[in-house]
């Protein structure tokens, strides 16, 4: 059987989440494709092409992609859902999906990354890797995690709870200085998906993922 090839891309709403997705959405897309396909070993950031005024976001989303035809394959679309995933799926990402469709068809296909409230909330689904990340032993009480991964989503601000957690481990120095955002892209690269598959919003994007790999014939 001749193995397939598969590269991926993001368009995000900031470099910060870029450094938490890009790992993450990696480590899925590899797990989901179980070894059947070789893909490259980082995802492409798609560079905004203009300011606001140049167009609408779905508009914006377009031009990048297409300025990277043939460097991808899979484009993941990121809204922070700030509390109303509904509006954020249906105003700041299913617009360009159906945008990115119609451009490039089976060739080019657009999934939607949408965290409930931010994607700091996906970071606090994994106490085990924050503790591994942070470099410290206290528990998830200690941290102030929820009980359960799930539950991240009830979280009415994730950052500031990510920021308290890290301030929890009392960091010192340049690791103080530096704060969480140095830590994301670890942080991307060590939550555990098993854990996060149990957050709604990101079983959505695994299963979003899993139908496009099937409409381009990469999963069976």
């Amino acid at each position: 059987m001749n193995m397939r090839y598969l590269n991926l891309a993001l368009y995000s709403e900031g470099r910060t989440d870029d450094r938490f997705l890009s790992g993450l959405l990696l480590r899925l897309t590899q797990d989901v494709c179980a070894g059947d396909v070789e893909m490259a070993e980082q995802v492409l950031a798609l560079a905004d092409p203009g300011s606001p005024s140049s167009g609408t976001r779905h508009d914006r989303i377009l031009q990048a992609a297409t300025a990277a035809r043939g460097a991808w394959q899979i484009l993941f679309v990121h809204a922070d859902a700030d509390a109303d995933a509904n509006r954020a799926r249906s105003e700041r990402v299913d617009p360009a999906l159906a945008l990115l469709k119609q451009r490039f068809g089976l060739k080019g296909l657009g999934v939607g990354v949408v965290p409930v409230r931010n994607c700091e909330a996906w970071a606090l689904a994994d106490g085990d890797a924050l503790r591994r990340v942070f470099g410290t032993r206290l528990d998830n009480q200690a941290l102030g995690l929820p009980a359960t991964p799930k539950q991240v989503e009830s979280i009415s601000d994730p950052k500031q709870v990510l920021e308290a957690a890290f301030k929890a481990t009392r960091p010192s120095g340049r690791h103080a200085r530096a704060g969480v955002a140095s830590r994301l892209t670890q942080l991307g690269e060590e939550v555990s998906l098993d854990l996060l598959r149990q957050v709604s919003a990101f079983s959505a994007l695994d299963s979003e993922l899993r139908q496009a790999l099937a409409s381009m014939h990469i999963l069976r």
